[in-house]
């Protein structure tokens, strides 16, 4: 929840006001911190599903079980759309946010449905069932962001930097692209984000970030913490470490579509364990 931390400081004068107006600081909040609250409410649905419990019993039809929770997601996801806006109407904003936080908010909804219903098929016991998908949904949501976070010191390295020739700068001044003179600066010591970042790219609230950054749909502070995340990702910070150079054409970690396809995959092992264990429940059926 970064956004939410960062959006709350006060302004240089102690009012966030100054900062950010109060419409803009609701309608972007709202924005960031939906996708998460549809993917845990999602998770519920899945493992409190009618149709769960009935796939468990007849041999895990679980695509099927998880069609219910993904529409009341999808209905949910209408919702946001309708709130974001009319938030982005009292800011006087344009609706791009809004339009990426309800889409978002779907795509979610069936992602974690899939892992309720899931969980739901391999618990039988309801209190372990709530114990397990919270523990999961939660560690995605908000434990992937402070994981990556709490390893940040454990890749701290030293290593060899040149001088950085013909520095291309982003808008926000973050390095792009460069070339790398054989000239030595020494050893400096830094962390190698890159290789701890992929982790926080599970949060739906971080998949949100890099969307809205990606797509130009974000307010500033949006942007630029999808430029900060970037350049955590691409580890970037200092140039010319160990005198790579880097071109505009380099390739750059996809954060969203990274950050969602560790949620399916998370998602499909646990459906495909859900399903075995079922089949060997019910072999007649399953065969």
């Amino acid at each position: 929840m970064v956004v939410a931390g960062l959006v709350l400081l006060p302004g240089p004068g102690g009012d966030s006001a100054e900062w950010m107006p109060v419409p803009m600081l609701t309608y972007v909040l709202a924005s960031s911190l939906l996708p998460a609250a549809a993917a845990l409410t999602a998770v519920h649905w899945g493992m409190s599903a009618q149709g769960g419990a009935a796939g468990h019993e007849r041999g895990g039809r679980l695509p099927a079980a998880v069609l219910a929770p993904a529409l009341r997601s999808l209905v949910f996801a209408l919702l946001i759309l309708l709130t974001l806006l009319m938030q982005a109407a009292a800011a006087g904003l344009p609706g791009a946010l809004a339009a990426t936080s309800a889409g978002l908010a779907a795509v979610e909804g069936a992602i974690f449905a899939g892992m309720g219903v899931a969980v739901a098929a391999l618990v039988r016991r309801r209190f372990l069932r709530l114990l397990l998908g919270w523990s999961l949904a939660v560690f995605i949501v908000a434990g992937t962001v402070a994981a990556a976070s709490f390893l940040v010191p454990a890749v701290r390295a030293e290593e060899p930097v040149t001088v950085a020739l013909n520095v291309v700068r982003a808008a926000d001044g973050t390095p792009v692209a460069y070339d790398c003179s054989s000239i030595a600066l020494g050893t400096v010591e830094l962390y190698r984000t890159e290789r701890v970042t992929w982790l926080a790219t599970a949060s739906p609230t971080v998949v949100f970030v890099a969307l809205a950054g990606e797509s130009g749909a974000g307010a500033d502070l949006l942007g630029w913490l999808s430029a900060a995340l970037q350049q955590a990702a691409d580890g970037t910070a200092v140039p010319c470490i160990n005198g790579e150079p880097r071109s505009l054409d380099s390739p750059r970690l996809p954060l969203p579509a990274l950050g969602l396809l560790l949620q399916t995959g998370v998602a499909a092992a646990l459906l495909a364990t859900a399903a075995a264990a079922a089949r060997r429940r019910n072999p007649i059926q399953g065969a």
